[in-house]
């Protein structure tokens, strides 16, 4: 006996929701390492609170057919000086071991929201 199958193409609606799930997902993975990167400072004290409260995760956008996001600090200009050190102080790369502890789960991120808007 034959067996019939039925193929409905919705290929038009997947990268809309693709971007959207990635957007979701840059977006998860860039607070969490803000939250790391404010947490995980071992070589400066965080005195004033301007160090820290300059870490976060901006928007992602959907930029055509790219999604972006930016994670780092972007109010205090001296903050350079305390991730790759100056004048004979060391480095702390802050926003570096944030990156590498956190950005590994973006796939991870993405897929749970392509399974939430896609369901």
């Amino acid at each position: 006996m034959p067996t019939q199958v039925r193929l409905e193409w919705k290929g038009d609606k997947l990268p809309p929701l693709m971007r959207e799930a990635a957007k979701r997902g840059i977006d998860d993975t860039t607070a969490k390492a803000a939250i790391t990167a404010k947490q995980s400072h071992p070589t400066w004290r965080n005195v004033t609170g301007t160090a820290e409260g300059s870490i976060r995760g901006d928007p992602a956008k959907i930029l055509g057919d790219r999604v972006a996001g930016l994670f780092g600090s972007f109010d205090v200009n001296y903050f350079i000086w305390l991730e790759i050190g100056a004048r004979g102080r060391a480095g702390d790369y802050t926003i570096r071991r944030a990156a590498d502890k956190d950005f590994p789960h973006l796939v991870a991120a993405i897929l749970i929201h392509w399974r939430r808007l896609s369901a």
